[in-house]
């Protein structure tokens, strides 16, 4: 496919904003509309199937180099799918939110789930964090994509 590049204009860096903190419900690539149910129902679903490569790919905020516990990570995370299931805002353990963070900003499109849930996703990931935090996870590298390993993920690639 190649690479994304940033043409500097006012437009594109308003969506750049949008893509990068939210509110993901208004990025305006998708002018489609799915039930709402199916797109809770798709992220809860992907995330299920994929959660112990998630918090194992967690590097630094599961345990390794000080961070959280990947007990933590998991509930956080199911803190925030039990946000987007219910509507309820739902408190992740202590110092979970950059972790949350991490998750949020590396939810793959299409690869991890189609767009609709993957934006509710991001946003109820930002949400739960916001609860504990404004820790933020490293920033995502521009000249390699390492922190996106398939490797993590590959015993389960064939469940798709």
């Amino acid at each position: 496919m190649g690479g994304c590049y940033e043409n500097g204009e006012a437009r594109q860096q308003a969506c750049k904003a949008l893509v990068d903190t939210g509110p993901w419900s208004s990025v305006p690539e998708v002018g489609y509309s799915v039930a709402e149910d199916s797109v809770v129902g798709t992220a809860i679903q992907r995330v299920y199937r994929h959660r112990e490569a998630l918090v194992r790919a967690n590097k630094g905020y599961s345990g390794e180099g000080g961070g959280q516990g990947k007990d933590d990570v998991d509930e956080a995370v199911r803190c925030a799918l039990t946000s987007m299931l219910t509507g309820d805002a739902v408190t992740p353990p202590a110092g979970t939110d950059a972790a949350l963070r991490y998750v949020r900003d590396r939810v793959n499109v299409p690869r991890d789930m189609p767009i609709h849930s993957a934006k509710a996703f991001r946003q109820a990931l930002e949400s739960t964090a916001a609860l504990v935090g404004d820790g933020h996870a490293n920033p995502i590298p521009v000249k390699h994509r390492r922190d996106q390993s398939p490797v993590e993920f590959a015993h389960t690639a064939a469940a798709f």
